[in-house]
């Protein structure tokens, strides 16, 4: 019996994440899902368990420290025996102006957004150099191709990101494994409702028309199911109202 893929998803207990890491499951493929609150994780991986009959697995850590991302990928591994799918997808968003801006904002989003998915992807790279082979989907936004006004440090962590699985991909193109980074658009999450700014607030005309995390899943699963001697290396992507 072939033993089933495994995957961590990281910023899982809802959104994108959570919607990337039920789609994976709903494929069979076992899943861990990451977030710092050990109840939202733990509930989400119950209900993705429930809804899959793929087991998910809850694992509370902080992707902006590289301690717990290690701890993670070894929990991870202890339970599944190894990592074939890496979704980076934590990141937090807060916007204004550079004038209005807070630069302790811009280095959370920094932390949080670069730095948690360099860390989650050098604790994971080990175990997929191990198995001679892996997928890494970053997450990352439309705000990672061109800047916005008022998303100037949200863009720049972005960017970051960009620049990071760019270089890391060319690192590893000849180790088996497979790097790619998903660029939506809007999409229709609690994101907007967390942000700092009125805009495609809940019950609005313009939060109706973005995307759902089930489409993001979807381009995860276009890149999984590839053949692994195809890869998707970028795909920015927008709701079809929506162009950039």
């Amino acid at each position: 019996m072939t033993k089933p893929k495994s995957a961590l998803v990281t910023g899982a207990s809802r959104g994108i994440g959570f919607g990337v890491a039920l789609r994976l499951a709903q494929e069979g493929i076992q899943t861990a899902i990451v977030g710092r609150d050990r109840t939202r994780i733990e509930q989400a991986a119950k209900k993705i368990t429930e809804i899959t009959g793929t087991q998910a697995l809850a694992v509370v850590g902080d992707v902006s420290i590289y301690g717990d991302c290690v701890s993670a990928v070894e929990k991870v591994v202890k339970e599944f025996g190894s990592i074939d799918v890496l979704v980076p997808n934590a990141g937090v968003g807060i916007i204004g102006s550079v004038d209005e801006s807070d630069p302790a904002d811009w280095a959370l989003m920094m932390q949080t957004n670069y730095l948690g998915t360099a860390h989650i992807v050098k604790a994971v790279l080990p175990v997929m150099q191990k198995q001679g082979a892996g997928d890494v989907i970053a997450i990352v936004s439309a705000g990672g191709t061109k800047g916005y006004p008022e998303w100037s440090g949200y863009c720049a962590s972005k960017w970051a990101v960009m620049g990071f699985m760019d270089s890391f991909a060319q690192e590893v193109v000849a180790q088996g494994i497979r790097v790619s980074t998903l660029c939506p658009g809007g999409v229709d999450t609690a994101f907007w409702d967390d942000l700092n700014k009125d805009i495609n607030r809940a019950g609005s005309e313009g939060r109706s028309k973005l995307m759902s995390p089930a489409d993001v899943a979807e381009m995860v699963m276009l890149q999984v199911n590839l053949p692994r001697n195809v890869m998707l290396k970028n795909a920015l992507f927008f709701p079809t109202n929506e162009w950039h």
